[in-house]
């Protein structure tokens, strides 16, 4: 079964690498959606796939690459049904 989440994630995330490290976990698991850096110093994303996939990759998103330290993840499921079939880093503006 398809979900769709979203998730904040907090701690040091910003400056290592991080979305990049999301976006290639996402495409090589097949999971669609969006991450974008916020100016809170957060990172934000969309992750929409398979229910086991998605909730592993949450999982693995405590870890996220060597530099970063994460504190905490928000998850909430997400109710916009975005029609997605790809995942894009969100440049900053």
């Amino acid at each position: 079964m398809k979900i769709e989440k979203h998730i904040i994630i907090y701690g040091k995330v910003q400056g290592v690498g991080y979305r990049y490290w999301l976006k290639s976990f996402s495409v090589k698991y097949g999971i669609f959606g969006w991450v974008k850096n916020n100016i809170g110093g957060e990172v934000e994303a969309i992750l929409i796939g398979e229910e086991e996939v998605v909730l592993n990759l949450i999982e693995q998103c405590y870890m996220g690459p060597p530099k970063s330290n994460v504190e905490k993840i928000i998850v909430t499921t997400s109710d916009d049904n975005y029609n997605l079939h790809s995942f894009e880093i969100i440049s900053d503006n």
